[in-house]
């Protein structure tokens, strides 16, 4: 296979215990690219190919010495430091454009390792991971980004009739996911984040309609939690021109507990790249649980809702929103770039509407007083007397961010 450039790809893994089966990768791999390699083993290293990042440069990345490892010999700490140790290494290759992918494979140790390096790397960047645990649930790990988990059906330890085939088809498949080229799309202005939920829907879709009719690419995320991450962290990795979070409702799971969490750092990335930003307080109405049963004892006298066979939602408090609104306006002020925030004062969801079951101006006020009073004088704050989820205030939030755009 012929290309007109020589891409490099960054091999991760541990040497010192799986010489052998990495040897034969940097030999499939070396016939099309430039290989990188990474030694995360801490009992060794090996002459059947050349190492570039030993062990201990690992180990110093992440600000330990090898051999202070090996003497503590504790396994998890070991783990930890490597996969560090290579994650800040991929991702110095990375900012001086030195990589164009990065592909490991490992068992539960050498996974784990793998995929801490895989994601320091910004999205686009092929990360390809040849795993024993490809076929478990490894969202903890790795979490938002864009890493394709292959099966080793066999353990990684040795060469095999079965190994060899996957090992081959895996080192053409990080080659080929180099050389992707990805059509252009004509008369797009720019790309917008917005986060949708099931009682943001009508909204979502209005204000997508209006900004694709501008012109605009528009990427829907689910605020389920994972859907929040992977918004937060494409706009970490520059994919996005503008935000429109009009559903933060996971903000809300983060304070009380929900299912739809996405962490401490929810609704920090636009403001820390300086991109423009419309924020609207999306769902923060209520809470999301699994089954009735699951609901926490602490929670059962509250108001409830059965949204689904398995999604319970709960109606936020007084407290909730005064805290709320509190962590809304200290992350919005720390913002670098332009941010507008909308208040919907027709109520916040679907079923937060007049006649509906969450519908409460008292405890809506207590949520948009608290983030008028926490919110730097410079950041506009627009009222709109509408629901969340009516052209109206579709319109209104696209015309609030084609400003800022502008």
């Amino acid at each position: 296979m012929r290309t007109s450039k020589k891409y490099t790809v960054v091999m991760v893994g541990c040497f010192d215990t799986k010489a052998e089966d990495f040897e034969y990768l940097y030999a499939c791999l070396i016939k099309n690219v430039q290989v990188i390699t990474v030694n995360t083993g801490v009992l060794g290293t090996t002459e059947r190919f050349p190492v570039d990042y030993e062990a201990n440069a690992v180990a110093l990345a992440a600000g330990s010495q090898l051999s202070v490892i090996r003497d503590r010999n504790d396994r998890g700490e070991a783990l930890e430091l490597m996969g560090k140790g290579a994650a800040i290494i991929a991702a110095k290759l990375s900012s001086e454009s030195r990589l164009d992918g990065i592909i490991g494979m490992g068992g539960g140790g050498g996974t784990y390792m793998a995929l801490m390096a895989m994601c320091a790397l910004p999205f686009g960047i092929p990360k390809l991971c040849l795993s024993t645990l490809a076929t478990k649930d490894l969202s903890q790990k790795i979490g938002a980004k864009d890493i394709v988990l292959m099966p080793s059906i066999v353990d990684v330890a040795g060469l095999n009739n079965i190994s060899r085939v996957l090992i081959s088809q895996a080192a053409m498949a990080i080659f080929g996911m180099m050389q992707a080229q990805v059509r252009p799309v004509p008369d797009i202005k720019g790309s917008i984040a917005m986060s949708v939920f099931g009682n943001t829907t009508a909204c979502a879709d209005a204000c997508s309609a209006l900004l694709k009719s501008r012109n605009y690419d528009v990427l829907s995320f689910h605020a389920v939690g994972t859907g929040g991450m992977a918004m937060e962290s494409l706009i970490r990795d520059g994919v996005f021109d503008a935000v429109l979070d009009i559903t933060t409702t996971e903000l809300a799971d983060e304070l009380c507990g929900g299912i739809c969490s996405a962490g401490p750092t929810r609704l920090t990335a636009a403001s820390d790249l300086g991109i423009p930003q419309v924020v609207a307080p999306g769902c923060l109405d209520m809470v999301n649980f699994g089954t009735l049963e699951s609901v926490p004892e602490k929670f059962r006298n509250r108001k409830l809702f059965s949204w689904a066979p398995d999604v319970t939602l709960m109606r936020t408090n007084e407290l909730e929103n005064k805290r709320l609104g509190q962590e809304i306006a200290k992350k919005l002020n720390a913002s670098k770039g332009p941010v507008t925030v909308l208040l919907p004062l027709g109520g916040l969801s679907k079923i937060g509407a007049l006649g509906e079951i969450f519908h409460n101006p008292e405890l809506d006020k207590v949520l948009f007083d608290a983030i008028r009073k926490n919110l730097k004088k410079s950041i506009k704050v627009v009222e709109v007397d509408a629901n969340i989820n009516t052209c109206f205030f579709a319109e209104e939030a696209v015309k609030a961010l084609l400003e800022l755009i502008k």
